[in-house]
């Protein structure tokens, strides 16, 4: 039987996530993921591909705010939450090609993200429609275009096997992790279900440089490890690394929740 082990959530992109024993969604994916996200003085986004520092940040979720911290960091940077009705300062930006239309988190906010990385930057909160994705044409969150992220124990453990890296999920980032399957048998699903939940796979996720990174420490491993091995051993006709599949609901999102330990049915 194929089942959920693990669900995740990443408040803040390129941060930390924080485990949840069951999940809701909205229109955009999973509630609370990637509605948070750190920009440059132009609104562009930032990652931890290129400002590791960001994968340090520990985020908690209380009744009315987020709470970021950072071991570098003497304070926290309390951010409220905010909805559509909200009068805040808007911030127009971009994620790849996608523009984004979010609320600005304010200067306290500014001035904690930017003493981490080391230049000027902001913190976008999402609201509701912040964000389209042009490559599926839905709207989504401030994750790189996919609402949600599958991947199962096994692709994981093998892509690190692979290269040589002591098995991390947090390699890979995904929202729901599965167990049941051989290695990379979740690429060749098109239409799932969990629990009472109904999904449609969007496409493999070609994986980037964040894999090569120690989820701890932030450093790149020297022999770009284990994207390396997937480019060699599991990749698309380009010859890009794949690792899991992007996913949305066909489910209606308000109500719909899942839980580890749910079945995972094939359609």
């Amino acid at each position: 039987m194929i089942t959920v082990t693990k669900l995740i959530t990443y408040p803040l992109k390129s941060a930390q996530g924080i485990s949840l024993p069951c999940t809701g969604f909205d229109a955009e994916g999973m509630l609370n993921d990637r509605r948070l996200m750190a920009v440059d003085e132009k609104g562009i986004f930032i990652t931890s591909r290129h400002n590791p520092q960001l994968l340090s940040i520990n985020v908690r979720m209380n009744t009315d705010h987020w709470m970021l911290s950072h071991p570098e960091q003497a304070s926290d940077c309390i951010i409220p939450f905010t909805n559509a009705a909200d009068t805040n300062t808007s911030l127009a930006g971009q994620v790849w090609r996608d523009k984004i239309n979010a609320i600005d988190a304010g200067e306290q906010a500014a001035e904690w993200i930017s003493s981490i990385l080391g230049k000027t930057s902001r913190i976008a909160l999402w609201t509701p429609k912040s964000r389209h994705s042009g490559k599926y044409d839905l709207e989504t969150s401030f994750a790189d275009a996919a609402p949600l992220l599958i991947a199962s124990e096994a692709s994981m453990k093998q892509g690190c096997d692979w290269g040589g890296v002591p098995y991390d999920a947090r390699r890979f980032r995904p929202n729901i992790i599965v167990d049941g399957i051989e290695a990379f048998a979740e690429d060749n699903w098109t239409h799932f279900q969990i629990g009472n939940v109904s999904f449609e796979m969007l496409d493999t996720c070609v994986r980037c440089i964040l894999t090569t990174r120690d989820p701890d420490s932030g450093i790149a491993h020297p022999d770009k490890q284990p994207m390396k091995a997937l480019m060699e051993k599991h990749h698309n006709e380009a010859g890009q690394p794949l690792m899991g599949i992007n996913v949305r609901l066909t489910s209606e999102a308000v109500g719909s929740m899942i839980s580890v330990g749910d079945e995972v049915k094939a359609l």
